[in-house]
């Protein structure tokens, strides 16, 4: 990974056609903005950029452009904040203009770019819509799918689709990112006493016994570790190759230990234990684990990854069935180090399957920071500064990925809002990513009891629930909000839709339970 002022800007269009998106940096120019937001898509809240600071330079200076109205911020320093004229910007796009002017009034570097300014949430007055009904729909329409599906390109005799496919019609499939979103979404339906528990249940176990008969070898560096690629029928493909997702293998387990709790089916417990002590061995001297990982030779394929929390949350869910110190520590230096690096960098890279390698901020995403922020509020008690960095982490995610409404010219759709944006280079407003936010948004509720988090999260459930298909699918592209039509023309993903699901049912529940106090 080279340094981040050699950093690339992302400039090409995503391709949503059932094909991985894949980042392209090699053939973009440089940046001289030098902190996490140098390619931004949207603000809610004012920007402050920080710029290389370029010898002789003597003003930095950027102009903010808007419908043939200008403003100018300047400062003898490398950073430029916005804050004194956002209130003028409306919001919708407008142009920054960034110029590096030496002692004689010299022109010694610009760049351009444009940016949105998106609107903030304006409360919810609407009738709450029923979630558990429509996650009970979409349950429905997974469990049909299961074994109706006759357009996936691989099919396994008895094996539910989404084992082998991503989507109706997808190639490929990512089981330590399907696999758990299914079994939390048949969980939840269980525990909500939907009616067709028994059937959701079985499907929980027949996927997670299929992942515990097809695992790597016994052998080399990861045996018996998880697959994160399956493709036509092979193990592997796709953008890793014959690599591994290394934390996902622990979001995964996470799922094992919570079937465990219910079926107290003793081989999930051993198999999320054996994936978290194989996990340890790969921690870095800082406390962080590596991306990819070839899982014979262990060879790091990839290093950057700041989805430690899949493990920290590993870790703690394990603790639940008996202490490790081992892995109890491991978990908190890996909690440090995100503490101290991510959160003062922001550099919350995407770590996704279907993705490959891109330079630092160029895709970023709002997942691998969800789960910190409710570590955070469930630990709030333990350190005065955990809530308050949760509040922030959050208000990041909402800044930089959440639309609020259909008038937000940053989406590429116009949907009711607030969903959303998945990542840099695959810009969608997503139902699961928004399922995520979701359940960060409980969690702060109960920690603050700020009645705003709880309002956006019905907000949040009841534009998932506005694009739902008539068949019971969740639009994981996003669907517009008059029209009803998905610009993405791509097919709906199971996992997102099962993250609904467990969202939808946890949201349902949250506000009955406060109904009921």
């Amino acid at each position: 990974m080279k340094h981040v002022l050699s950093v690339l800007v992302v400039l090409f269009a995503i391709c949503c056609a059932d094909q991985p998106a894949r980042a392209a940096d090699a053939d973009t120019p440089q940046a001289f903005i030098t902190g996490s937001n140098a390619f931004s898509k949207q603000f809610i809240d004012a920007p402050a950029f920080r710029l290389l600071p370029i010898p002789m330079t003597a003003e930095f200076r950027v102009i903010i452009g808007q419908d043939g109205q200008e403003w100018t911020v300047r400062s003898p320093k490398p950073v430029l904040d916005l804050g004194g004229v956002w209130g003028s910007v409306k919001a919708k796009k407008f142009t920054l203009h960034f110029s590096w002017i030496n002692a004689e009034g010299a022109l010694l570097r610009e760049e351009s770019s444009e940016r949105v300014k998106a609107p903030d949430f304006a409360g919810f007055s609407e009738p709450a819509a029923d979630w558990g009904a429509a996650a009970d729909r979409n349950i429905a329409y997974l469990i049909h799918e299961s074994g109706h599906n006759t357009t996936a390109p691989y099919h396994e005799p008895g094996v539910p689709v989404w084992i082998w496919a991503a989507t109706p019609r997808h190639e490929a499939s990512y089981p330590c990112i399907t696999i758990n979103n299914l079994v939390w979404a048949f969980l939840a339906h269980a525990k909500n006493n939907g009616p067709q528990s028994a059937e959701a249940l079985r499907l929980a176990r027949v996927s997670a016994d299929w992942a515990l008969d097809h695992r790597q070898p016994d052998s080399g560096a990861l045996p018996l570790f998880p697959y994160s690629t399956v493709t036509k029928g092979s193990f592997g493909g796709g953008v890793e190759g014959g690599s591994v997702n290394l934390l996902r293998a622990s979001w995964f387990a996470i799922s094992l230990v919570d079937l465990y709790a219910v079926t107290r089916h003793e081989p999930y417990l051993a198999y999320a234990r054996h994936i978290a002590d194989t996990t340890i061995k790969f921690q870095n001297a800082d406390g962080s684990f590596p991306y990819r990982v070839n899982p014979a030779t262990g060879a790091v394929t990839e290093q950057y990854n700041c989805s430690v929390m899949e493990f920290v949350e590993l870790a703690e869910k394990l603790d639940m069935h008996g202490f490790d110190a081992r892995r109890a520590m491991a978990a908190q230096r890996a909690l440090e180090w995100a503490l101290a690096y991510v959160c003062t960098t922001n550099n919350w890279k995407a770590a996704y399957e279907d993705v490959g390698e891109t330079r630092f901020y160029t895709n970023l995403s709002q997942m691998p920071a969800q789960q910190l922020v409710r570590y955070l509020c469930r630990h709030k008690d333990e350190n005065p500064d955990y809530l308050p960095q949760a509040v922030r982490l959050n208000r990041w995610i909402e800044d930089q990925f959440v639309t609020f409404g259909p008038n937000n010219e940053a989406s590429p759709v116009r949907v009711k809002g607030p969903l959303v944006f998945e990542q840099s280079v695959c810009w969608w407003p997503m139902d699961g990513h928004t399922a995520n936010w979701i359940l960060s948004l409980i969690e702060l509720h109960k920690s603050t009891g700020e009645r705003a988090y709880l309002e956006k999260a019905k907000a949040a459930a009841n534009a998932i629930c506005s694009e739902q298909y008539e068949d019971g699918q969740f639009s994981t592209w996003g669907r517009d909000y008059e029209t009803g039509d998905s610009p993405a023309k791509s097919d709906n993903w199971y996992n997102a839709g099962a993250f609904s699901d467990w969202a939808l049912y946890s949201l349902a529940q949250y506000t009955k339970g406060m109904a009921d106090k």
